[in-house]
């Protein structure tokens, strides 16, 4: 373990073990949160409700084997399920710092290209966790942000932030990475991230007369400029955090991975405890297929397709 990692985390760490001793407790854990009306045969779709927890499981009636991790985001990895559940704790618990050379030595992986492709699942996970929708009086920003000061890249980018209690204050927030920003992509943003009839704040200017166009569902506010500086102020929160963390090696293909991060984490604040943010991101990893992050990873650019962003 890195000597830089955090006293919360070494504590975090230590209770995990205390709770999670065996790979049986670990796999315990996992298989009603799957399967919480009992196991059920993804080829043949028979429940079989008296079946104990285990990984693998042959299914009685057309004799399929299937295993616990078939169909998530832990798919095919070979790994014990204990290694999987220390990582989404680990995760779960720590800041927007975390490095895939972290969690390598955490979990004594050889390859430094596996941590990394796992911190990148569970950062899709945390994607699919987000989907509840922005509500109330939500500002509205877009703009550019550079995921690396060194390259000329730079990726426009829209988000949604609730505003709770007084100006300045946020709840839930909601970001996505976008190719260009016209009528269709911002009705379809909203869809996604904010429930109708919500009360929408902008001082961006192209955002005003796009959101009058679009937004028949909301109630569009026009703020002045000094009262809009929050949108700029967490797009450079977000690039600090990147540039401080990952020096330079995010790059636009990958953004919206560590937009999910970046919402997530400020997400879960509103959530009651540590528990609860692991049992979401739990929930977010057996959600999310394979195929999906295989698509998230060839894709260079966000792109639309039946209305919907892959």
């Amino acid at each position: 373990m890195e000597q830089n990692t955090t006293e919360n985390q070494i504590k975090a760490l230590q209770t995990f073990h205390r709770l999670f001793p065996t790979e049986d407790d670990c796999i315990g854990l996992l298989f009603p949160l799957r399967w919480p009306q009992g196991f059920v045969c993804p080829i043949c779709r028979t429940r079989h409700p008296h079946f104990t927890p285990r990984r693998y499981l042959v299914c009685p009636h057309c004799g399929n084997r299937s295993s616990l991790t078939t169909g998530t985001l832990m798919h095919g990895a070979k790994k014990p399920i204990k290694d999987w559940l220390l990582a989404i704790w680990w995760f779960s618990a720590s800041a927007f710092d975390v490095s895939a050379k972290e969690l390598q030595r955490l979990l004594d992986i050889s390859c430094y290209e596996t941590a990394w492709t796992w911190l990148q699942k569970l950062r899709l996970a945390m994607g699919r966790v987000n989907a509840n929708r922005c509500r109330g009086v939500v500002e509205i920003g877009c703009g550019l942000v550079a995921p690396a000061y060194e390259r000329k890249e730079r990726a426009l980018v829209l988000t949604a932030a609730e505003i709770l209690l007084a100006p300045g204050i946020s709840g839930r927030m909601r970001m996505r990475h976008i190719v260009e920003l016209d009528a269709k992509t911002l009705g379809l943003f909203l869809l996604e991230a904010v429930e109708e009839s919500s009360t929408l704040l902008t001082g961006n200017e192209q955002l005003v007369s796009q959101l009058q166009a679009t937004s028949s569902g909301y109630y569009v506010v026009r703020l002045q400029p000094e009262e809009s500086s929050r949108m700029n102020e967490l797009s450079r929160i977000f690039e600090a955090c990147l540039h401080n963390v990952h020096r330079g090696g995010v790059t636009v293909k990958h953004l919206q991975l560590y937009l999910n991060e970046f919402c997530f984490r400020n997400n879960a604040s509103l959530l009651p405890d540590h528990w609860a943010i692991f049992k979401a991101l739990i929930t977010g990893v057996l959600g999310a297929p394979e195929e999906q992050y295989r698509q998230a990873r060839i894709v260079s650019e966000p792109a639309l397709h039946n209305g919907r962003w892959s």
